[in-house]
């Protein structure tokens, strides 16, 4: 029996699985917290690679239905352009207290230290 021959639905379907895969990979990427300076050449590698895997599934999800790979793509970047803020507003919170609050340990130190 001859297969099935696949259809332009099932492309797409394939596509869009393929740009969430692609995604999910890039998300784990930017979980990442080792800073760029202390990363290996192989996990530089990994990280363009992933990159490039996501430019090519919104590549050909384009081909497939125009529009939907790029916007796919925009959507995937603001998404985790807003995570990566929200992230960034935390540990500039957590800095601000930290500033706030050291004059005063410190001092607590200080006099702790003196009373010995």
């Amino acid at each position: 029996m001859a297969e099935a021959p696949i259809t332009i639905e099932d492309r797409i379907k394939q596509a869009r699985e393929n740009i969430q895969k692609c995604f999910m990979a890039f998300h784990n990427l930017l979980k990442d917290k080792v800073l760029d300076k202390n990363k290996t050449e192989a996990q530089k590698n990994t990280e363009k690679k992933i990159v490039d895997d996501l430019h090519k599934a919104g590549v050909a999800l384009d081909g497939l239905n125009v529009g939907e790979g790029i916007l796919s793509l925009a959507i995937i970047g603001i998404r985790e352009h807003l995570k990566t803020r929200d992230r960034i507003n935390e540990l500039e919170y957590e800095l601000y207290k930290t500033k706030r609050d050291l004059p005063e340990l410190v001092k607590k130190v200080l006099e702790k230290d003196v009373k010995k």
